[in-house]
């Protein structure tokens, strides 16, 4: 069990929304949300275990993920209207809720219920790849623009691939290689039947890395599940359809 508790941006007053970003994100990730909704909300962007300000777990597991999300809650005194998790932070989400986490609304924002199969030889191809360039002595920053243009639906939008970049520059390859072996563990298909919160299934439709199918699965596998698939977004809707991203989420916020 973790006693960390991570960084975060914290701004707005009213019912607290909780962003939790995916693997080459961090706080500020979520800006264009911070910006446009903390006049009606509390919202709260973290900083994962070795992102950011946060100190690295020793190890760097979705349980201990999960208990450090908790303890920020704890740490703030808060139970979230909303937690909002995209791609890897939408798998710390389910683990979290699949470990009593409680909220009144979740997003699980262009993200999977289980990656690839576990012990796979997809997911070992998978790993095999990422992990070369780390392997030959690359740093993140070394590759980070490359891997950001094959998230977008328009790579030429270079507003979106800069801070996208710059995130991802900031990782450590140690770190990044600690979250990679992670990554391909996450399977929490199962519990999706046992999600009771209401949960928007966000997908945008130009997404590869979390293809709109497999959201819509997502979303019909949980009880109180919704499907939204925004239009023109590659993998990082939150920064390329910022307006759109947004009102899906506040549409989902007000019923």
């Amino acid at each position: 069990m973790t006693s960390l508790i991570p960084t975060y941006r914290d701004v707005g007053e009213g019912p607290a929304v909780v962003f939790l970003h995916g693997l080459g994100g961090n706080r500020h990730s979520f800006d264009p949300q911070l910006e446009a909704l903390s006049s009606r909300y509390r919202c709260i962007a973290w900083d994962a275990p070795g992102y950011g300000g946060s100190a690295r777990l020793d190890e760097f597991t979705f349980a201990n993920l999960a208990q450090c999300f908790t303890n920020l809650l704890e740490k703030l005194r808060i139970k979230p209207f909303a937690v909002i998790g995209h791609s890897m932070g939408g798998m710390i989400a389910q683990t979290w809720v699949a470990n009593g986490g409680v909220a009144d609304k979740l997003v699980l924002a262009q993200t999977s219920a289980r990656f690839g199969k576990p012990g796979s030889d997809f997911n070992k191809e998978f790993l095999g790849a990422r992990l070369k360039p780390l392997d030959e002595g690359q740093q993140p920053a070394d590759f980070a623009r490359e891997v950001a243009e094959s998230l977008l639906c328009d790579k030429s939008k270079t507003d979106v691939v800069r801070p996208a970049v710059e995130s991802m520059s900031e990782i450590s390859a140690d770190h990044y290689r600690q979250v990679l072996n992670n990554l391909v563990t996450f399977d929490e298909l199962s519990n999706l039947k046992n999600i009771s919160i209401p949960t928007l299934c966000l997908a945008g439709d130009a997404d590869s890395t979390a293809p709109a199918k497999g959201m819509m699965r997502m979303s019909e596998s949980i009880p109180s599940g919704e499907f939204v698939c925004l239009p023109d977004a590659g993998h990082l809707a939150y920064l390329e359809t910022p307006e759109a991203f947004n009102r899906a989420l506040t549409d989902f916020f007000d019923k």
